[in-house]
């Protein structure tokens, strides 16, 4: 196997990591989640489910997705291990395995404790946001894979700098609090964008809906924050990566807006979803970018 089909390995991983988010946030956003009831890999103790049962067929697609990650994202482990003697490289293929496992137990953990549907435990708020911040784990490692091998470089520091970790934390909350403001949207929906707000801030609510005004206000500063990195990466004439991260920061911002005032629409909160990845996606390949023409730039 080629370098180039090591890529191509990588970049459907990366895909199938997005496709299946948007998959999770599908089954959560119609209830699908019981559909093969508590029978984990089985459905409802089938291989396959009823082709007529909707709800089975929703929740069956999103495991089969899950699945191909996971064989996937083995393929690219033993590949790299096998033929790789790039430490960098073999770090980020471990970290890989380990996050797709990790991805893997606490979907079989969600179906077996029954933490789906209108479960309205504990147990499931505090499942869901680690579930979806563990995905986009995963894509950020996919994207840092893809690019070890486009941009050759000895060593991975760009983690550490401070401007970085906040990013990843205000990425990390936004996922979080969205995640919990979808299952509120599920669980308590309201007949309008102004008794959803009333609800959000009526002490009578269920303090999952109240929870959920969290997911605004941090999204609001967290695309404050990508407009400063935008015009950080103008200042360093990164031209192109700066344009890309403040459309794609304006573009899940406009349509979040719009599904918010139009009272949640299932296709708007999907491509709310998309948007997102894209620019957490986009965000991490511009930092190592960044990376490599620094490096460039001192030889």
């Amino acid at each position: 196997m080629t370098i180039n089909r090591l890529k191509i390995l990588i970049s459907m991983g990366l895909g199938l990591c997005i496709v299946s988010i948007l998959a999770g946030a599908i089954v959560r956003a119609t209830g699908s989640g019981s559909g093969c009831g508590a029978s984990w890999p089985t459905c409802n103790g089938n291989m396959t489910p009823e082709l007529l049962d909707t709800p089975a067929m929703i929740e069956y697609t999103h495991r089969v997705l899950s699945g191909i990650l996971l064989l996937v994202t083995l393929l690219v482990f033993l590949y790299i291990r096998k033929y790789s003697s790039d430490p960098i490289l073999i770090r980020a293929a471990n970290l890989l395995l380990f996050f797709v496992i990790i991805e893997a137990l606490i979907g079989m953990a969600i179906v077996l404790l029954e933490l789906v549907a209108f479960n309205t435990s504990l147990a499931r708020l505090i499942a869901v946001p680690i579930h979806l911040v563990n995905t986009f784990s995963l894509v950020a490692l996919y994207v840092i894979t893809y690019c070890i091998l486009d941009f050759p470089v000895t060593q991975l520091n760009f983690y550490l700098n401070n401007r970085f970790i906040i990013s990843c934390l205000l990425f990390f909350l936004v996922a979080a609090t969205g995640s919990i403001t979808a299952l509120s949207d599920l669980l308590y929906p309201s007949d309008s964008f102004i008794q959803g707000l009333a609800m959000d801030f009526s002490d009578s609510s269920q303090i999952l809906t109240r929870l959920r005004v969290l997911h605004p206000f941090v999204a609001i500063v967290l695309i404050v924050w990508i407009f400063f990195e935008g015009r950080r990466l103008f200042v360093q004439e990164n031209i192109s990566s700066a344009a890309y991260l403040i459309i794609l920061a304006s573009v899940v911002s406009f349509i979040g807006i719009i599904n918010v005032i139009t009272n949640i629409n299932i296709f708007l909160s999907i491509s709310h979803l998309f948007f997102a990845d894209l620019l957490w996606g986009f965000y991490i390949y511009s930092n190592m970018d960044i990376l490599y023409n620094s490096k460039k730039a001192n030889i």
